[in-house]
């Protein structure tokens, strides 16, 4: 019986604990070879790559640079890389991984 109870009170732990990361690679087809190429490389996230051209017209006017890496927590966006002058982001993964695994200690402000 004690051991279900710890079994239990696991389970309930990883599932408060869960948080879903989700990064997001918008550039342009005639950009794209100024994409990103270390997305691969961040651990515990899922990844979505989308083209500039098929987003919405709200999205596209909130986008100044391509290309440009969000990254989401719980649907809240934790970080922003935006392309500099060369239409290619220079921010080493490590910098990105980084602010994955801080937000995995502090809560994001929800309204």
């Amino acid at each position: 019986m004690r051991k279900l109870i710890v079994l239990i009170a696991l389970i309930v732990c990883a599932i408060n604990n869960a948080q879903d990361y989700t990064v997001i690679h918008i550039n342009s087809v005639w950009n794209s070879r100024n994409d990103y190429k270390e997305l691969n490389k961040l651990k515990g996230v899922r990844i979505v790559k989308a083209n500039l051209e098929d987003q919405q017209p709200s999205v596209r006017r909130q986008i100044k640079a391509i290309p440009v890496i969000f990254i989401y927590k719980d649907n809240n966006v934790i970080g922003r890389w935006d392309a500099d002058i060369s239409l290619s982001i220079k921010a080493p993964v490590e910098e990105l991984q980084e602010v994955i695994d801080n937000s995995k200690y502090t809560r994001v402000a929800t309204n």
